[in-house]
């Protein structure tokens, strides 16, 4: 039994939306003044001290490709992607498998993985048992529509709550144990 964990950390709307229907997650914007400085941001660092390896889906991967230089230094990353995709770093590995094998082979070499997204892979995951922990960072806005963190196709899975953090910004981080 792998002593490892996989943590899905993020972000979602107060209606359960991580993007707009377009994929777009500029609605963050807003609240990326609040997150660069103070508590968030000190909560964020020890979270990504704690990491091993990032594993995240190919939209994902594209989308933080476009902003910028790679934010996650040299840590191993696993995309999921069926595409030839540029590399953002020699760290960044392309994997084409089914999630349970992926997944089972990257808690043998790991401690602790994020989970970053979408939400496809996420419900992936989730569906395979693959997700130890929820870190859901609950932003202040109603999107109205977009692409949903979580559907109706998934099964019913008791969570233990391990934190409550809120923000002056009006984030409010929820922190689960997903019970087996």
């Amino acid at each position: 039994m792998p002593t490892s964990r996989i943590t899905l950390y993020i972000a979602a709307s107060v209606d359960g939306y991580i993007a707009t229907d377009d994929g777009g997650v500029e609605w963050l914007n807003e609240f990326e003044q609040d997150t660069a400085n103070g508590d968030i941001t000190e909560a964020y660092e020890e979270f990504f001290d704690s990491l091993d390896c990032l594993v995240m889906g190919a939209t994902t991967y594209e989308q933080i490709r476009g902003f910028g230089a790679w934010p996650y230094e040299d840590r191993p990353t696993y995309v999921f992607t069926h595409r030839d995709l540029p590399r953002a770093t020699e760290t960044v590995e392309f994997v084409d498998g089914d999630v349970d094998s992926v997944a089972t082979e990257l808690e043998t070499q790991y401690d602790h993985i994020w989970l970053v997204g979408g939400a496809h892979l996420a419900r992936e995951f989730l569906r395979e048992h693959h997700v130890d922990e929820l870190r859901l960072s609950v932003i202040p806005v109603l999107l109205g529509s977009g692409i949903p963190l979580f559907t109706e196709d998934h099964e019913t899975r008791r969570l233990q709550h391990l934190d409550t953090t809120t923000y002056n910004s009006g984030i409010v981080e929820l922190h689960y144990k997903i019970r087996t």
